[in-house]
């Protein structure tokens, strides 16, 4: 009954921020001018704004034990084309698509094609992904339709070839100085690979007869140039309800040093009908790290409660590595990162970071699962000049799992990218 009554009263939060935009935007409208507007509809259209995302990705990862290794070479992006607006209002619309192949006879590496009727089947894919119009003035932005949205646990999470997207109301108020209210009405999402539509329970539960939509709210404040919070409400009707804080700090210490931290808090409950079953979890830690001459190394560490996160829209995990992020049941975390940008040295736009993480979890219980040790590798050249947009990416992971436990097992993921952003 606590739990209820703690998630009704997060319900409550959640629509007073939707109220709180809203009621600023009507403030603002009677005080502030309207910003310069397109002076004919051909105009809409000539000024209007196309942008995209070109990329070919090779994705493999290598098993040291019975599990089938995969290869799969993908190539696709994104293109989105955004008219001028004419009295605050424009209009948008988006394509996605992705192509390719396994390279051998297995599986296919999740999220990079679609999938057909079978995990070993590879199939291209194709979708107009985004349709919305936009109101933008007076401080607020309004866009009602398929559009990408960003927030801590409801994103584009954008690692695979096209990113996810969202159908639905979104308001974004920045009336108040330094701070920034958002609220959302989610009905529907689409996958990585996605053609079709499916409800955001759906996502949740994996049961596509069930159509309930979400409810979201936030609130981005920064108090001053080294502190800022952030307090989020996500309710997913008849499913779970998340909550989110976040707090950071970040001081420049002289010309080249710099110092930044962060904590984060994470509680997630069932509510009404629970169709995802009991949920009654929180996740919580941080990280710490120091910024000089180029380099940073950060510190991380974190611990969940007794059930794995809900997270199937992306988040923003204590600890999130190039394969495995800080979601089981009952798992501990520690991780470093070491970070250096060779601009320094002379050579703009390179960079390159090692990242080694220790995940932890029961070794019985209902919560028994593999302990295992990711180290990461990452080198990245952003290019310039003639090809500024373009970029090359290789990323490589080691993961050692406990074979003690069952689904433990040892393997390696490579990972390249090539890309071109316009």
């Amino acid at each position: 009954m606590k739990n209820r009554k703690k998630t009704i009263l997060q319900m409550k939060v959640a629509a007073v921020l939707l109220i709180s935009s809203v009621s600023s935007t009507a403030i603002a409208a009677a005080t502030t001018e309207q910003p310069p507007q397109s002076d004919s509809l051909a105009t809409v259209f000539t000024q209007g704004k196309l942008n995209g995302n070109i990329r070919s990705l090779l994705f493999s990862r290598d098993f040291d034990a019975a599990t089938e290794d995969r290869t799969t070479l993908t190539i696709g992006g994104n293109l989105r084309f955004e008219t001028a607006p004419l009295y605050g209002v424009s209009a948008g619309v988006g394509f996605k698509t992705g192509a390719g192949n396994n390279l051998d006879d297995n599986e296919v590496y999740r999220g990079l094609l679609a999938l057909g009727d079978t995990p070993f089947d590879a199939e291209n894919y194709a979708a107009l992904d985004e349709y919305y119009l936009r109101y933008n003035n007076w401080d607020t932005d309004l866009i009602l339709g398929a559009q990408q949205i960003e927030t801590p646990w409801l994103r584009a999470h954008d690692i695979r070839l096209t990113p996810k997207k969202y159908r639905g109301f979104a308001v974004t108020n920045n009336s108040i100085e330094k701070v920034a209210l958002h609220g959302y009405y989610i009905e529907k999402w689409l996958n990585w690979t996605s053609e079709d539509w499916e409800s955001i329970t759906s996502g949740i539960t994996g049961n596509l007869d069930e159509n309930e939509g979400a409810l979201a709210g936030g609130v981005v404040w920064q108090l001053s140039d080294m502190f800022k919070i952030q307090g989020w409400d996500y309710y997913f009707n008849e499913v779970l309800n998340t909550f989110y804080m976040q707090a950071g700090y970040d001081q420049e210490m002289g010309e080249d040093y710099s110092l930044f931290a962060s904590l984060k808090y994470f509680n997630q409950t069932d509510v009404g009908d629970a169709l995802d079953g009991s949920i009654d979890t929180f996740s919580a830690g941080g990280n710490i790290g120091l910024a000089a001459y180029g380099a940073t190394l950060i510190a991380y560490y974190g611990s969940n409660g007794d059930d794995a996160l809900r997270n199937p829209f992306g988040g923003d995990w204590i600890v999130s590595m190039q394969v495995n992020n800080h979601e089981r049941a009952e798992e501990d975390v520690w991780a470093l990162q070491l970070k250096y940008n060779f601009e320094r040295l002379g050579l703009k736009g390179l960079s390159a970071d090692v990242w080694y993480g220790s995940f932890n979890t029961p070794d019985a219980g209902n919560n028994i699962s593999p302990d295992l040790d990711e180290i990461d590798f990452n080198l990245q050249y952003n290019l310039v000049g003639w090809f500024e947009g373009c970029s090359i990416r290789l990323r490589y992971a080691f993961i050692d799992q406990d074979e003690d436990v069952a689904g433990g097992e040892d393997y390696s993921d490579g990972r390249i990218y090539l890309q071109y952003k316009f």
